[in-house]
């Protein structure tokens, strides 16, 4: 009989993780490493009698990345940021079940690092599950693991190191969450018309509903009274009936009616619009504080944001908590054009915009975030796209949600920057404002 098909996917994460022997040395990007020169932190299980790479589950609503640095620092009680995705190790276990693992390259978070405060503390995981840890070099590594497919994932990393490959630079592209929606001005719900009503009076100019005129002064009581002219010789002739409207004049008025219910819709259109540079929204301010594990499982240390509020705004949790410095770029801010492509400098805005991308894929540095808005952000995502590999060209362009990143690791080589991985990761933040589906139960 075939073997059952699995029910569910168990999702773990972690990272191999490896630092010099030369506790001085410092990784630069592209320089070739000698495998000698490096170890590898192992953990062992007594449950399995085996020798693996720190892994673990995922919890409830847990992203991946956050989940591979949570682990990691459990089993072996070492703070790490993650750089290059590595291979994904599928395989099928005792109940039927496909268990997927996600490991990165990870390397070890110095102690004096003020990112390591945004890491939320963990307890070390007991020892009936993790009873022993060590460093180990790659030749030595090799003939402990128990499993093929952590060989593998071994040899990857000593191939990158030979080739210069395995030290590498992360752009993140961050999408700052939505903005609330406008509130509709109560003036737009007022008569149409334009003109509010006197107090006392109807909207026609008339006294209000359910008073009588007044009596003049020369009117005998019980008797219907005539209006005079104060000094007149006497009583005003009664008014002459209004004669029948005309269908020119019932046209004309339609046409004044018409009018007058466009202006109000516009006038209710344009209260109810964005204002020109909104605000975070409610729901984008909880995702930003949320989006502070996603940033600090890359070791993001400094970030760049457009001009706009919400660029802003979704960096400010970051910012505060773990000390990272913003800078402003006004280039990032300025539109790079309009709808009607009237816009004589629209060139000039988009060349400044993929410089500034390009310049920094060329830097060295460790992680960089880029908060950017509106069309600035899709330029930078195609600078970057511009600058991978075969694999990255061919695939198709990355759509980034709000409080979506999209992260890109960059490889110095010979010809410059390439970029061999992109990866997008999102926030688990719950709207309660959208309604969740329940999943069907079938019997």
């Amino acid at each position: 009989m075939p073997a059952p098909r699995p029910q569910r996917l168990v999702r773990s994460a972690g990272a191999l993780v490896w630092r010099f022997v030369d506790p001085t040395r410092v990784a630069v990007p592209g320089e070739p490493i000698d495998p000698a020169d490096i170890e590898v932190l192992m953990v062992h299980r007594p449950r399995y009698h085996d020798w693996s790479w720190p892994k673990g589950k995922a919890e409830n609503g847990e992203p991946l990345v956050a989940a591979a640095v949570r682990e990691v620092e459990e089993e072996t009680g070492q703070v790490i940021t993650l750089g290059v995705p590595l291979t994904t190790q599928r395989y099928r276990l005792g109940g039927g079940q496909t268990k997927e693992v996600h490991y990165w390259v990870g390397t070890p978070m110095p102690a004096d690092d003020p990112a390591a405060r945004l890491r939320a503390p963990v307890a070390r995981a007991p020892r009936t599950e993790i009873d022993q840890t060590t460093w180990a070099t790659p030749a030595a590594a090799a003939d402990m693991l128990t499993r093929r497919g952590d060989r593998r994932l071994l040899a990857d990393v000593v191939a990158r190191a030979r080739e210069g490959r395995l030290a590498t630079s992360t752009i993140i592209v961050l999408r700052p969450g939505a903005a609330d929606p406008a509130p509709i001005d109560a003036a737009s719900a007022a008569p149409v018309g334009g003109r509010a009503s006197a107090p006392g009076t109807s909207a026609s100019g008339g006294t209000a509903s359910g008073s009588a005129p007044t009596p003049g002064p020369g009117s005998a009581p019980g008797s219907p009274s005539a209006p005079t002219v104060p000094g007149g010789p006497g009583p005003l002739a009664a008014p002459t009936p209004r004669p029948a409207p005309t269908p020119a004049m019932v046209a004309s008025a339609a046409a004044r009616r018409a009018a007058q219910v466009e202006r109000a819709s516009s006038l209710t259109a344009e209260a109810a619009a964005h204002p020109a540079d909104p605000p975070l929204g409610r729901f984008g301010v909880r995702q930003s504080f949320d989006l502070i594990d996603l940033l600090s499982a890359f070791g993001v240390d400094r970030a760049f944001a457009s001009p706009s509020a919400r660029a802003r705004q979704v960096l400010a949790p970051w910012a505060a908590v773990g000390g990272g410095s913003v800078t402003l770029v006004e280039a990032l801010g300025v539109p790079v054009g309009d709808e009607a492509g009237a816009d004589k400098d629209a060139d000039a805005r988009a060349g400044r915009v993929r410089a500034f991308a390009a310049q920094r894929l060329r830097e060295q540095a460790g992680a960089t975030l880029l908060s950017v808005t509106g069309a600035a952000r899709d330029l930078i995502v195609e600078e970057i796209r511009a600058y991978g590999s075969s694999a990255i060209v061919g695939a198709s362009p990355v759509s980034l949600g709000h409080g979506q990143i999209m992260v890109a690791h960059v490889e110095q080589g010979t010809d410059g920057p390439v970029v061999v991985a992109v990866e997008t990761h999102s926030v688990t933040t719950k709207n309660p404002a959208v309604p969740t589906r329940r999943a069907s139960r079938r019997h």
